[in-house]
Formats: structure tokens, C-alpha cells, sequence
């Protein structure tokens, strides 16, 4: 009787095993194929597990990547290195092309014939090294990209900042909740590092925020404090339209919208590369946000160790010193920045440029 029963369950476990077997082996060989390549890095997770503003202060600030324009190593480059370690950012620096004199030449004199003001040589060749920035991201197929000169500094908070930023361009400019990127789309360029924007009645809406990293109007050094005194109330910024500002410390950039700033800005003749991207930001040819007062403005070594700029030099309004080599060693200043990233991870100490009108 026990034999029987045995025999019995016997069976009926080994036809489940030959069921399960068989079960298995289907389901493996319908299911379709999928290789898995280990040496390729996972994909990045889907922009809508974290927040717009959580994603404006990730390692790259929201944006594929951060983009220095340099022209070498150089004590720029080293303390952009020391900050962005600091602040826990990723800046890649692509190689420039050198431009060789008689293409600079060339394009310093686009328009002359026609009495347009056009660029001295050094103005020339840091114009062209934008547009050659541009075109990387252009030709790298980047959705979107922020670019910044590498003598570039910005708050330690730099981070905290950013989210406030995310938060109040998508208010402004009334993003959709679906739009998951940090800062919308709908703009060309995102001017977040200048020296000086226009605050004047009549010009449209602006959108006023907190932002208690913002230096006081007193300590503000550049030409367009007195907009800040009279217009701004002290701990807050404007997201605003721009008007007249100038210097490109730092600004964002669109897939799309680096194609049309080439079209536009590549055409030369004018002052400046900052001065012909204001220019068709007036015009509204360019739709360009500004964060007013500015987060990101450039540190200069100690005046009294024969600093000028390269720009400078090549435009004849001074000579290199014979030796940077003290720019590494003695601490110089940042403007409007309270907490320099450069000068804590250099120096440890704060560097806020002595204030001025201009």
C-alpha cells in the first residue's frame, strides 16, 4: 500500500518538474532578445524622478554639461578646477582651435566698409572662441549647455542659488509641469553670470525673489548699481528680460538656440561678442533671460601685480605681466560674490572686490 502511494507521488512530482521545465524553457526562448553592454554607462535616470529644482543643482547645474572657453592651463583653469571641486561641479574644458591671425584679422573687419564700429584684435579673438564654443555644442549634439569663461568664480551656495533660479524662470515663464527641465526651454540664452543689466520702467514684467546670498547694494562694485539702488530692494533678485547687459562670465545655451546665436552673433561686426549678443537680445531676435544682480562674475588677481587681461593685451590697452606665476600665490578679488568658491579653496578666506560705480 505505502508502494503504491509512493510510486504515485513520485510521478505526479516529476510530470511538475517536466511541466516547470518546459514552462521555463518557453518563456526564455519567445521572450525577445536583449544584449546588455557592460562597458556602456547606464543610461542617466528619466529627468522626471527628481525635481526641476533638485536637477538646477546637480553636478553640471541642470544643464549636459558646463563648458569652459580657455585657451590653456593656466592659474585660470587651476582655480576653476579648485572651485568646481569645492562646490561639487563637473566642468569640462574643450580644446580651442588657434585661430590664426589673418582669419581673426578678417573677421575684426567684417563690416568696416559699411562704417560699422568693429573689434580691436584681442576683442576679436575672444569673440571667435565663442563662436568655436558654440559650435562644440552645436556639433556634440548637447541639449542644452552652460558656458563659462575660465576665470569664472561663484558663491560657495552657488547650488542653493540655482534651485531658487529653476523655480522663478519656470514662474516667469509659466513652464508646464510635464516640462521637467530645470530652467523650461522657452528662451535662447540664460544669462546667469554678467557684469550689469539695465532695471527700467517700462520694460516688461520682471519676476521679483528672495535670495539672502545676494550681496548688499553698498558692496555692489559696476556701472549698473545705481538700477540696484533704485530699483531693487535689497536681499532679492529679478528674473528679467535683458537690457544692455553686458560681459559673458556665464550664460546658458539650447541645442536650438546655439545654431541661432552663431547665425546672428557670427556675423561680426560690432564692439564686442557680449556687446552684439545684447545687441540682438534688444531687438528681440534673441530671447534672453538675465539673473540681475549676477551669480556668476570673474575673479582678478591683485591689481598690483601687473595683472591685465588677455583681451586687454591683445586690444593694446596694456602688456602681460612677465611672470603669472604670484596669481597663484597671493589672493585677488571677485566682485558681488560673498562666499568665492575660488578663494575658499584656494585661500580659505572671502574675497569681495572693494565697491564702485563702475
Amino acid at each position: 500500500m505505502l508502494s503504491a502511494i509512493w510510486k504515485t507521488t513520485l510521478r505526479g512530482r516529476t510530470c511538475f518538474l517536466l511541466l516547470s521545465i518546459t514552462f521555463v524553457t518557453l518563456v526564455l526562448v519567445l521572450r525577445p532578445f536583449r544584449h546588455v553592454d557592460s562597458t556602456r554607462p547606464l543610461p542617466f535616470l528619466p529627468a522626471s524622478r527628481i525635481s526641476p529644482r533638485d536637477a538646477a543643482a546637480n553636478e553640471t547645474l541642470g544643464f549636459q554639461k558646463i563648458l569652459a572657453l580657455s585657451a590653456g592651463p593656466s592659474w585660470r583653469t587651476r582655480g576653476l578646477d579648485a572651485a568646481a571641486q569645492l562646490s561639487g561641479l563637473q566642468i569640462t574644458v574643450p580644446s580651442q582651435p588657434r585661430n590664426p591671425p589673418e582669419l581673426v584679422d578678417a573677421f575684426a573687419n567684417i563690416g568696416k566698409e559699411r562704417g560699422a564700429t568693429v573689434p580691436r584684435p584681442g576683442s576679436a579673438m575672444a569673440w571667435m572662441a565663442h563662436l568655436d564654443l558654440l559650435k562644440y555644442v552645436v556639433a556634440s549634439g548637447l541639449e542644452t549647455a552652460f558656458i563659462v569663461e575660465d576665470d569664472v568664480d561663484w558663491d560657495v551656495r552657488i547650488k542653493d542659488q540655482m534651485k531658487l533660479i529653476s523655480d522663478n524662470v519656470r514662474l516667469y515663464k509659466q513652464t508646464l509641469p510635464e516640462d521637467t527641465k530645470p530652467y523650461g526651454t522657452d528662451w535662447d540664452v540664460l544669462w546667469l553670470g554678467h557684469c550689469g543689466s539695465v532695471i527700467e520702467d517700462g520694460m516688461p514684467e520682471s519676476r521679483l525673489y528672495g535670495d539672502d546670498s545676494r550681496c548688499e547694494t553698498a558692496l555692489y562694485s559696476g556701472w549698473s548699481k545705481r538700477f540696484l539702488r533704485e530699483k531693487l530692494a535689497e536681499g532679492h533678485r529679478l528674473i528679467q528680460i535683458s537690457r544692455q547687459t553686458v560681459c559673458t562670465f556665464g550664460y546658458g545655451v539650447t541645442k536650438s538656440s546655439a545654431q541661432k546665436v552663431l547665425g546672428l552673433v557670427g556675423t561680426g561686426a560690432n564692439e564686442a561678442f557680449d556687446v552684439s549678443l545684447s545687441s540682438y537680445c534688444r531687438d528681440g531676435r534673441l530671447r534672453c533671460l538675465v539673473v540681475n544682480p549676477q551669480v556668476f562674475n570673474h575673479y582678478e588677481p591683485p591689481s598690483g601685480h601687473g595683472y591685465v587681461s588677455p583681451v586687454h593685451v591683445g586690444d593694446g590697452r596694456g602688456n602681460a605681466a612677465p611672470d603669472e606665476a604670484d596669481f597663484e600665490s597671493v589672493m585677488g578679488t571677485t566682485g558681488n560674490i560673498m562666499k568665492s568658491a575660488r578663494c575658499e579653496a584656494l585661500f580659505h578666506d572671502r574675497c569681495m572686490r572693494p565697491p564702485s560705480e563702475i
